[in-house]
């Protein structure tokens, strides 16, 4: 089993088996969860707790989380690695996973992480010129004028007789 000394917290949650990892270690323990049958990386990605007052405090503002697979025994184990800073970093887990490539680069694109070591680090969901990470809650919220509401003033509609 992966060392207890890589293992900050592990519980279940709704049947659900989870560790948590400081993000220090975070590559080292998905290596070791790799050799003991985790092969398959289900998903990676984050979630920002930035004003999320469901527990007193959480040990970061994003929340790191690595969905894994025991291909022999079909068991499945959730990583969480909890990460500060502004840009956050985290190691890239690429190397071990190969498909991570695009987790990571879906998250650093909406959350803004930085994952250490990752071999193209670019936007994938986003323009390249687009200013900010959508899916953090200090994202301005803002809306736009649709033709349909009811701000607008004449309707387009088929005349009687179409």
């Amino acid at each position: 089993m992966i060392a207890d000394s890589l293992i900050v917290e592990r519980g279940i949650s709704a049947g659900d088996a989870w560790i948590t990892v400081s993000p220090e270690t975070a590559h080292d323990a998905l290596a070791a969860l790799k050799g003991e049958g985790y092969r398959l990386l289900v998903f990676l990605t984050c979630v920002d707790h930035l004003a999320d007052s469901s527990r007193p405090k959480w040990p970061g503002r994003y929340e790191m989380v690595y969905q894994l697979r025991n291909m022999d025994s079909l068991e499945q184990l959730r990583v969480r690695a909890f990460v500060d800073g502004d840009p956050p970093h985290v190691d890239s887990v690429a190397d071990l996973f190969p498909p991570a490539n695009w987790d990571e680069r879906e998250t650093y694109d909406m959350f803004g992480v930085i994952f250490n070591g990752h071999p193209d680090l670019t936007r994938i969901l986003m323009p390249d010129d687009w200013v900010g990470h959508p899916l953090r809650r200090d994202y301005p919220v803002g809306g736009e004028t649709v033709e349909f509401s009811e701000e607008h003033e004449s309707w387009q509609t088929a005349p009687e007789k179409a």
